[in-house]
């Protein structure tokens, strides 16, 4: 998939290092529950076995090719998403997040995307608006194979009739 500026694409092997530089800062991980620092192990079983599920998606530089973050949309309409910290504040987020709405809707005919942010994380909240998500407020935040975890400001979109 691709818009104006980024190439959304399947993960390869060619990412490891993009990947592992990009997931060692901690302003990144800090939101997304990665582990720090973010080892060669890591990156290998991301590459590998995790971005293999679901619908994941490097995102790139559509000129360079340079991965920029990550996002995801599951089958029950979650979304997620991470940019790397040099790219913060230029759009890409808000870019990434529009593309995959249009894919959830009307690819996998979803009637619902909806995301969890952390409460102190304001800059996804800002994007999610800036996308047309609103804010249903505050629930508990469902994990795959792990349950409810901490309460999360959570955001939905639906499909326009």
């Amino acid at each position: 998939m691709k818009t104006k500026r980024l190439i959304l694409r399947k993960f390869d092997l060619n990412d490891k290092k993009e990947l592992i530089s990009l997931l060692n800062d901690k302003t990144v991980t800090e939101w997304i529950e990665l582990p720090f620092p973010y080892l060669e192990k890591h990156a290998v079983w991301w590459l590998n076995i995790g971005s293999k599920e679901k619908h994941h998606f490097a995102l790139t530089k559509k000129y360079s090719g340079n991965l920029i973050g990550s996002l995801k949309i599951t089958l029950r309409g979650e979304i997620g998403c991470w940019i790397g910290k040099k790219y913060w504040n230029k759009g890409y987020a808000f870019e990434a997040i529009e593309k995959i709405k249009r894919f959830g809707f009307n690819e996998l005919n979803l009637e619902r995307i909806w995301a969890a942010t952390h409460k102190e994380n304001k800059s996804p909240q800002v994007v999610l608006e800036k996308c047309g998500f609103k804010s249903i407020g505050e629930k508990p935040y469902r994990v795959e194979g792990i349950g409810d975890t901490k309460i999360r400001p959570h955001f939905e979109i639906t499909k326009s009739p």
